[in-house]
C-alpha cells in the first residue's frame, strides 16, 4: 500500500489474496513502477498478471456508474443468511447494503483475507468452492490451515 501510495499515477491494492499475496491494479506504467520498487523492497515476486482491465481501481469508475444503474434497477430480498461482500467483509443482510457493496466493488479493493478471517470470527467452521477449481480452498488454507474445505461441481 505504501508503494503504490509513492507513485505517481494510478496504482492501487486490489485483491488481498491471502497473508503474502497481494494484487495491485492502475494503469501500466504505475504497475510497472510499482513492480520495480516492490522487488527493490525485497518482494520475493512483482509479476504482471494477464488480465482484460484495471478490475478493483478508480479507473474502473466508468464502468461503475453503469453497473450502479443497473443494480439500482433490481429488486433484491432479504436473504436468509448473512450474504459476505469482500467490499467490507461483513456479513449482510439489509438488501440495499447489498446494492451499495456490490457497486463499491468495482472500484475497491477485493478483501478476500478479511472476508475469510470474519466469516471464521462469526463461527463458519467450513467452506465449499462452488466451480471446476480448488483456488480458493487454497487461500483459504493459506489463512487457516485446519479449516475444513472441499469442493463441488454442479452442472445444469
Amino acid at each position: 500500500e505504501d508503494v503504490c501510495a509513492s507513485i505517481d499515477g494510478v496504482v492501487v491494492a486490489a485483491n488481498y489474496n491471502c497473508p503474502g499475496q497481494l494484487v495491485i491494479s492502475g494503469s501500466i506504467a504505475a504497475i510497472d513502477e510499482a513492480c520495480e520498487k516492490l522487488t527493490e523492497i525485497g518482494a520475493r515476486r512483482a509479476l504482471k498478471l494477464p488480465v482484460g482491465g484495471a478490475f478493483h481501481s478508480p479507473l474502473m469508475e466508468p464502468a461503475r456508474a453503469e453497473l450502479a444503474e443497473a443494480i439500482a434497477s433490481t429488486e433484491f430480498k432479504t436473504p436468509i443468511c448473512p450474504i459476505y461482500q469482500n467490499v467490507t467483509a461483513n456479513g449482510v443482510t439489509d438488501p440495499e447494503a447489498i446494492k451499495e457493496n456490490l457497486i463499491a466493488q468495482l472500484t475497491a479493493p477485493v478483501k478476500w483475507t478479511q472476508t475469510m478471517q470474519q466469516m471464521i470470527a462469526d463461527g463458519c467452521d467450513s467452506v465449499v468452492e462452488v466451480g471446476p477449481g480448488k483456488v480458493l480452498q487454497g487461500l483459504f488454507k493459506k489463512i487457516d490451515r485446519t479449516f475444513a474445505t472441499e469442493s463441488a461441481v454442479y452442472s445444469v
